[in-house]
């Protein structure tokens, strides 16, 4: 099952990477991504625990690594290859609920947003981004990801 509100992000991954996180709908809507992304399922103390479609954190090191990376030493190839390395990563997913193939459509549309930025604008949009993509890790842990 792929993300319910891919559509919505993809709107707002370009004013994300363009503008930053802004308002309280932005925060929700990542929020929302991070609890997908961790298959969340309540349990019986009112806290949360991932499901069997959560993404790894070995899952989520491919791409987090790279970010960080790309953070200390920003350059447009090595941004542009993430998108092999994901597209390579959700194949060996097996991934059965889409979760981890959501995620990686979802960096790739900041990644393509950031790209498309004009040249001067592209550290910026690529912290933005990184910043969106922390913010998911972090409810993806609060939601029970592994």
């Amino acid at each position: 099952m792929a993300y319910r509100k891919m559509r919505e992000v993809e709107q707002a991954m370009l004013n994300w990477v363009k503008d930053g996180v802004r308002s309280k709908s932005d925060i929700d809507l990542i929020e929302d991504i991070g609890k997908f992304i961790a298959d969340a399922k309540e349990d019986n103390r009112g806290g949360y625990r991932s499901g069997f479609n959560a993404v790894t954190t070995s899952q989520i090191r491919i791409a987090y690594g790279e970010i960080t990376r790309l953070k200390m030493k920003f350059d447009d190839t090595s941004l542009m290859m993430l998108r092999p390395k994901l597209a390579y990563a959700a194949a060996r997913a097996n991934d059965k609920g889409g979760t981890y193939a959501s995620l990686s459509e979802i960096i790739k549309l900041g990644v393509n947003a950031v790209s498309a930025m004009e040249q001067h604008q592209k550290q910026k949009a690529f912290n933005n981004l990184a910043s969106v993509f922390e913010a998911i890790l972090a409810y993806h842990k609060a939601y029970g990801g592994k």
